[in-house]
């Protein structure tokens, strides 16, 4: 028996890196696979593990309907990928039917419109001007409606933004005079000395919003850092920097409604050689994902072909930029799959948000870290083993992990319950070959766990 139990849905790109997993007979354990393009060009595959499970880093170097066939023995899998030299244009499943008009200032509109293949409930955001939060409208029936007002007149861009990239937009025209008005929104208590990858709380005042508003705290004007939610006239958020220098950050409430501040923020003395988001892209997570609260660490590899430990900065950030159009193109996920990516140079990039929950191991109550490379035979270099045992020993510390040795009771997405140590492989909890070999060893997990454990 063989089998394809993941495979790209969306298509590729020429040279874009993708896996393709699965499981075999445990008889056919250590035995080596063979594969076969378009019936005519023949390689040699990965060894099946000791429990089955198999995957495959692969790429195309020409575009088309590409035919992969595995096999071992008399038995075999078939895997159709579409390669395309350049990234199809997302599916427009968002769009505007009703637009009102004309629109003045100070009254109310309904909007309406059209959420093709989104199921009931589900929640969208509809904003102004790509900054000003509007509503959230659920769908019903493949439609949605909100009732929305304006207090800024002139040319109004607005969005309805739904999974991953998928968004409509429309232009109106708001008329009248602008009413001026105060700011209901403002910081109180602001924390001193701040440092990079420290957890701070941010405070403040919203007067005049009810219980369960939402507001949007924002850096830089452009990195959204939380949607802390108004109680009793205030609002409150843990958030962390990991890039230090004079930061402008805003609570911003409905339209205009807005108060700044800027925080110093202090490089933090650290072994870490950890890159922000904005090394490699100027697209945030998107805010739409669900919230995290980290349970627990899991450690992943990339299973693209490892970059040389002196690789440049600027080869990593396009291995990053590879890894993320593989994730969202390839996987068809809103973001990168992972939290953190370590590089075989030791040094770490930040992925998705720590705020937002992952796409890295089924159940995702965890931060996920992956090692970029394939270490199915390979092992992890000791720069990598080294900015795991820093990053780890950082995370454990901020979130309360005062043990990553002991197994604990578990959910898994394959394995129903298990006793899994709080710093764990995929393969832990999913029936997988990542990250490398059977018990983590070509990862160094044990030693990981281990030698963390020592410095909390």
């Amino acid at each position: 028996m063989i089998q394809v139990t993941q495979a790209p849905q969306s298509p590729v790109l020429v040279q874009q890196q993708f896996t393709i997993s699965g499981i075999a007979s445990p008889t056919y354990a250590g035995r080596t696979l063979a594969l076969t393009v378009d019936n005519q060009y023949n390689a040699k595959g990965p060894a099946i593990d000791t429990d089955g499970n198999w995957t495959i880093g692969f790429l195309f170097q020409q575009a088309g309907s590409r035919r992969l066939k595995i096999a071992i023995d008399s038995e075999s899998a078939e895997v159709v990928v579409q390669v395309v030299t350049t990234p199809p244009p997302p599916a427009n499943r968002l769009r505007f039917i009703t637009v009102p008009q004309p629109i003045t200032v100070g009254q109310t509109f309904v909007f309406t419109g059209e959420a093709d293949g989104y199921a009931n409930d589900a929640q969208l955001l509809l904003r102004a001007d790509q900054k000003y939060e509007l509503a959230r409208p659920t769908v019903q029936v493949g439609k949605w409606q909100a009732v929305v007002g304006f207090n800024q007149a002139g040319s109004r861009l607005l969005e309805i933004i739904g999974a991953g990239q998928d968004r409509a937009q429309v232009t109106i025209t708001v008329t009248g005079t602008t009413p001026p008005r105060s700011p209901r929104v403002s910081f109180t208590n602001l924390p001193q000395g701040v440092r990079t990858e420290q957890v701070i709380v941010l405070q403040g005042n919203a007067a005049g919003y009810s219980d369960g508003a939402e507001l949007v705290l924002r850096a830089d004007q452009r990195t959204e850092l939380a949607r802390p939610k108004v109680q009793a006239g205030q609002w409150q958020t843990t958030v962390l920097f990991h890039q230090s220098g004079k930061r402008l950050i805003e609570i911003i409430g409905s339209e205009q409604d807005r108060a700044q501040i800027t925080l110093d923020v202090q490089a933090a003395p650290s072994s870490l050689q950890l890159f922000p988001r904005t090394a490699w892209t100027t697209q945030a997570t998107p805010t739409s994902l669900p919230d995290l609260q980290p349970q627990r660490i899991t450690l992943h590899h990339t299973t693209f072909t490892a970059l040389a430990v002196n690789a440049s900065q600027a080869q990593e950030v396009a291995r990053m930029q590879s890894l993320w159009s593989s994730n969202v193109n390839g996987n068809g996920w809103s973001d990168l799959g992972y939290h953190y990516i370590i590089m075989p140079s030791g040094r770490i990039y930040v992925g998705r948000s720590e705020r937002k929950r992952g796409a890295h191991d089924v159940i995702n109550d965890g931060l996920g870290i992956a090692f970029d490379g394939l270490y199915t035979t390979a092992t992890i270099t000791n720069q990598q083993f080294q900015s795991a045992i820093a990053l780890c020993t950082q995370l454990c510390q901020r979130y309360g992990f005062k043990d990553p040795v002991t197994p604990v009771p578990t959910p898994t997405a394959d394995f129903g319950t298990r006793n899994i140590p709080l710093i764990c492989g995929h393969r832990d909890r999913v029936a997988t070959a990542c990250p490398g070999s059977e018990g983590g060893r070509t990862v160094r997990l044990a030693e990981i766990r281990q030698t963390v454990k020592t410095k909390l």
